[in-house]
């Protein structure tokens, strides 16, 4: 007996899309990359400080720092350095009187990721501090 088979429903990637992604509009600091990167094609002299990348050189001191760790390839823990993490109970304590454990405190790579993570993992309302980045609110 042979089985039929419903034809395959081909989506658009749109579709396939988070609900909370689509429609946003191109965050403003890739608009103005890539406006940048437009007026350099044009040969104009374009200092780029949209993404947050720096157009000077790395300091002779950091680049020190990172030559001799360079061996240190493995993963991190996943909340950050737990010294980091001490580094920064300790900063809080000292400039703004809070009492924070480190195991209270995670380290990431960004705060625009951070915030999204969190918006993944917690439905609710985010408080988003302002002035700020001009892509966090999207």
């Amino acid at each position: 007996m042979s089985q039929i088979r419903p034809e395959p429903i081909e989506l658009s990637p749109a579709v396939q899309l988070n609900i909370n992604l689509r429609g946003l509009p191109l965050s403003a600091t890739l608009e103005i990359n890539e406006r940048s990167q437009a007026l350099q094609a044009e040969g104009r002299e374009v200092f780029r400080l949209g993404l947050g990348q720096s157009p000077f050189p790395v300091p002779e001191r950091l680049r020190k720092a990172l030559a001799d760790n360079a061996h240190q390839k493995d993963y991190l823990p996943v909340q950050g350095l737990h010294k980091l993490r001490a580094s920064i109970c300790r900063y809080l304590q000292r400039t703004q009187g809070l009492d924070f454990d480190p195991d209270d405190i995670l380290v990431g790579p960004g705060t625009k990721e951070l915030m999204f993570l969190v918006q993944m993992a917690n439905y609710g309302d985010l408080v988003i501090p302002t002035p700020s980045w001009v892509s966090y609110a999207p």
